[in-house]
């Protein structure tokens, strides 16, 4: 099970980083980086899987593809942004963690907008 491996790299690297902050603080952070990288390579193919899972509802539906577009930009933005956050909180500063995660929050919004815009056009064309 990969969730298992995953869990595993996840503690180990928690453990190391423990030991390493009091005496080497920015190799704990690189320990913590490295640690994370491994997590998200191992499960890239599943990405990719639901990529094209999502790709098959969107050809089979006829959605606009500029809409399913934004929505993985979206997803993405998410969780690039919760991730370097993560990362910055974990090297302690979370004044930069707090800065990444808000700069996410608003391009995710601005990324929204025409999905939002969309949604209000067909209410309008369904209401009376």
């Amino acid at each position: 099970m990969d969730i298992v491996k995953i869990i595993g790299i996840a503690l180990v690297t928690t453990f190391a980083v423990m030991v390493l902050r009091p005496t080497k603080p920015e190799l704990a952070a690189v320990v913590s980086i490295a640690g994370g990288v491994i997590v998200i390579m191992m499960f890239v193919n599943a990405l990719g899987t639901v990529l094209s899972g999502f790709t098959s509802i969107v050809n089979r539906t006829g959605i606009n593809s500029q809409i399913f577009s934004a929505l993985l930009k979206i997803i993405g933005i998410g969780y690039l942004a919760d991730f370097a956050s993560g990362i910055c909180s974990d090297a302690g500063n979370n004044s930069m963690a707090q800065k990444v995660s808000l700069a996410g929050k608003v391009i995710i919004l601005v990324l929204a907008l025409p999905i939002i815009d969309n949604l209000i056009q067909i209410i309008i064309g369904i209401l009376p």
